[in-house]
Order: C-alpha cells, then sequence, then structure tokens
C-alpha cells in the first residue's frame, strides 16, 4: 500500500468523519483501518476495511479477526479480487461513493469580510438565520478549505460525544492544522484552561495521525477580536509549546474574510502560496498573504 494511497484514504475518512482507532499492515500491499462513526444518538457504529493490490486474498482469515476483535462491519476495498463474505468494492467505487471536497458557495459573498465579522462578534447579520456561533465556524471551515485547497473537517455533533476541536485541516502538503472558533461578544480571552484543551487536542490528534501528516503544525483560534495583547498572546503560544510542541496562530474574522477576497483575486497564484509561511505568524493578517504573492511574482513562480 503506498504511503500516497494511505494519505487519500486517511483524508477520506476524516473529512467524513470518521475517527480512526488503528491501522493494521498485514503487508506491504494490505492494510485494515479499524474506524468508527457516531450515530445521531451518540452510538459508535464500527467498520474495518482491508485495502488490499494483491491478486488474490490471501489474509481472508486474518482480516476475519480483526473484524470480530473490533466488533466491526467488514469491507474489502480491492481492484483485482472480490469475496462473498465480505462487502467489496473497487478503489473508485469507494472514493466515488464519499465524493470530493463540498462547498457551499459561501466564499462568493461580496461581503464576506463584513459577516465574517459580525459572526465573530457573535452576532446574526441581516438575512441570515441561525445561532451565530454555529454560522461562524461554518464560513471558517469553507474559508479555510477555499484558501488551502485541503480536506477540511468541522466536527460539529461529534463534539457531543467525544472531546474535539471545532475543525481540521489536512494541507496537501502533509502538515495537520487545528481550529477552534470563537465567536464572543465582547471579543475573546486565552485562558490557562483554554491552553491545556487545545494542548489536548494537538496529543490526541498527533497520537491518531502523526504517523501519516506529522505532527500538528499549528493551533488556529479565529475570533472576531482578541482581547489580549499580542505579547500576552505569545505568551500562552510558549505555553502551548512547552505542553504539546505545537503554536498558536491567531486570526480576526475580517482578516480572515479579506485573505479569501485576496485569493479569489489572484487564482493562478494561490497554489504557489507557501502557507506554512503564514502560518507560523502569530497574529495572520492579510499582509502576509500579499508578502507572498509579491514573493511568488518576484521570483516568477507561477
Amino acid at each position: 500500500m503506498y504511503k500516497e494511497d494511505a494519505f487519500n484514504i486517511i483524508s477520506t475518512f476524516i473529512v467524513n468523519g470518521f475517527h480512526i482507532e488503528k491501522v493494521e499492515r498485514l503487508s506491504p500491499e494490505n492494510s485494515v483501518y479499524c474506524i468508527y462513526k457516531y450515530d445521531k444518538l451518540g452510538a459508535k457504529v464500527y467498520y474495518s476495511i482491508l485495502f488490499s493490490d494483491d491478486e488474490q486474498l490471501i489474509f481472508e482469515k486474518q482480516f476475519n479477526v480483526i473484524s470480530k476483535q473490533y466488533r466491526a462491519k467488514p469491507i474489502l476495498v480491492c481492484d483485482n479480487i472480490s469475496s462473498d463474505y465480505f462487502d467489496c468494492y473497487n478503489k473508485k467505487q469507494f472514493f466515488d461513493f464519499f465524493g470530493g471536497m463540498v462547498t457551499t458557495g459561501l466564499i462568493l459573498i461580496q461581503n464576506l469580510p463584513e459577516i465574517l465579522e459580525e459572526l465573530g462578534y457573535n452576532k446574526l447579520p441581516p438575512n441570515l438565520s441561525g445561532k451565530p456561533d454555529d454560522l461562524h465556524e461554518m464560513y471558517v471551515k469553507e474559508c479555510l478549505q477555499f484558501i488551502l485547497e485541503s480536506p477540511t473537517r468541522r466536527y460539529g455533533e461529534d463534539r457531543l460525544f467525544e472531546s474535539l476541536p471545532d475543525g481540521i485541516v489536512l494541507g496537501k502538503n502533509r502538515y495537520l492544522l487545528l481550529m477552534d472558533s470563537k465567536s464572543y461578544s465582547g471579543g475573546f480571552s486565552f485562558k490557562a484552561d483554554d491552553i491545556k484543551r487545545f494542548a489536548s487536542y494537538v496529543e490526541d490528534f498527533n497520537s491518531r495521525y502523526g504517523h501519516f501528516f506529522g505532527n500538528v503544525f499549528s493551533f488556529l483560534v479565529i475570533s472576531g477580536h482578541f482581547n489580549d495583547s499580542d505579547a500576552a498572546i505569545q505568551g500562552r503560544s510558549d505555553e502551548l509549546y512547552k505542553l504539546c510542541g505545537c503554536r498558536l496562530s491567531c486570526i480576526k474574522s475580517k482578516e480572515l474574510g479579506y485573505i479569501v477576497q485576496k485569493i479569489q483575486n489572484n487564482p493562478d497564484l494561490s497554489k504557489a502560496i507557501l502557507w506554512k509561511n503564514i502560518f507560523t505568524e502569530l497574529m495572520i493578517m492579510e499582509r502576509h498573504v500579499e508578502k507572498e504573492i509579491a514573493r511568488i511574482k518576484k521570483d516568477k513562480l507561477f
């Protein structure tokens, strides 16, 4: 099983709301993914999925044992073989079933920065319905997915059953970003408990997915306003790094809207942007993207 295949498989599971319990590599051509998903009542639904590149099914008994131990529905994904004992799909059928990234067109709204700012302050803009904090989270997810051109998952109801951040970005250049959306009328202030909670998220995702993506690159916090000074936020970032080896990146909701518009206006340059350069910043601003675009134009990288 090639590493690129593993990356695509893991990304597909995460973006579609599955959690990966473990991966058992039976041989270079055979890997079993033990995964689960919560139903609407919070019960775990288990699956074990064998991805195989073999010409014959030589691990059938072992796969059966793993599935029974995990109490999971067994599924075989292979282009070359099938079985009477498992549900079977070829790889194209499997990936087509889940589909690609789903976008809502939210990023096309002309006054996106203003809408994001209002939502970031926990205010409901005109012509929108719903809870401002939920909408802020949804808009942030769509914006990050658009600018990074990477699979992004908003956890939503899963957080009722498990301690999770608001979302995760699976960077196409093999790095993880965790995100938390903070929609508060008076702005957001970091507390020690926040940093401890962020660290627990980072450690959990590093243990689950670090083998495939590397450790979490940055923990991204998005809010209408940050009440702490830059020096105080830097201190919190240092605190997080001591706990889990990951730093904070913060961005105001309105700035995220401006960055989306900047990418919309420079579509040919977006693929050359080194987003890791931007996510090393403590406070991410539109000017950081402008600096990257200037570098690309100067070096003629497009």
